[in-house]
């Protein structure tokens, strides 16, 4: 793969440390790394985002956060206070739990005028959004019905997973989101992607976005002695 192509896989990942412990120092040179691989953008927990934004004003990495994580058990009113409350600082993108308890219970209409409200805050404010919708938790025909009801919504992409709850995406996965997706949402695959390989795969099965906390891992063992840039 040349030097080219490495800059644009970089620019599929979402470089991710959703730990809570981390310090100020360690959230710059998380930072750093996103800026020195050209990865898409890092992904942090709400805590982190308004360091993050000031650290990365006018560089070239965007900014994304978390809502309802990890379980989108958490009542509507307080998940969009959380979007809300992102949104303010002036979040670039928003990964959000669907609310899994009503999914899975079949309460349909609550989902969607969860789904219908946060999209019109973020797409007011220019912000993208991803539907987590926790694939390790659902069989093939759920999978598919969540994906049509985010695509009904209008929401960006699709997400797998959260990392955390289940097992993370699968490329069965993929292909399932792939085939009821509709035009003008796209596919993230995320929990559990540990290599090269696994980024290929997933973005061959139609995922344009890739979320790993081992992306700078996965660059210096495929390309050692090759700058990103």
């Amino acid at each position: 793969m040349n030097e080219i192509n490495i800059a644009r896989l970089a620019k599929v990942i979402d470089h991710t440390n959703l730990r809570n412990d981390l310090s100020f120092d360690d959230v710059r040179a998380f930072c750093d790394e996103a800026l020195e691989y050209g990865f898409y953008s890092v992904c942090l927990q709400p805590f982190y985002v308004s360091f993050a934004m000031n650290y990365l004003k006018g560089k070239n990495v965007k900014v994304g956060s978390i809502a309802g994580f990890p379980y989108g058990a958490t009542p509507s009113i307080l998940k969009i206070a959380e979007v809300e409350s992102l949104v303010k600082l002036g979040i670039d993108e928003i990964d959000f739990v669907m609310n899994l308890p009503a999914f899975l219970n079949r309460q349909y209409d609550t989902v969607e005028s969860e789904f219908e409200r946060i999209v019109e805050i973020c797409h007011s404010n220019y912000v993208i959004l991803k539907i987590i919708i926790e694939t390790g938790l659902l069989i093939p025909e759920e999978i598919a019905m969540a994906t049509r009801l985010v695509c009904t919504s209008g929401v960006d992409f699709v997400k797998t997973s959260t990392g955390i709850v289940s097992r993370g995406a699968t490329f069965e996965d993929i292909i399932i989101i792939k085939e009821n997706i509709f035009e003008g949402t796209k596919i993230k695959a995320a929990g559990g992607i540990r290599s090269f390989d696994d980024i290929l795969k997933f973005i061959e099965a139609g995922a344009s976005r890739i979320g790993t906390s081992r992306a700078v891992d996965i660059f210096k063992t495929h390309y050692p002695n090759q700058s990103p840039d």
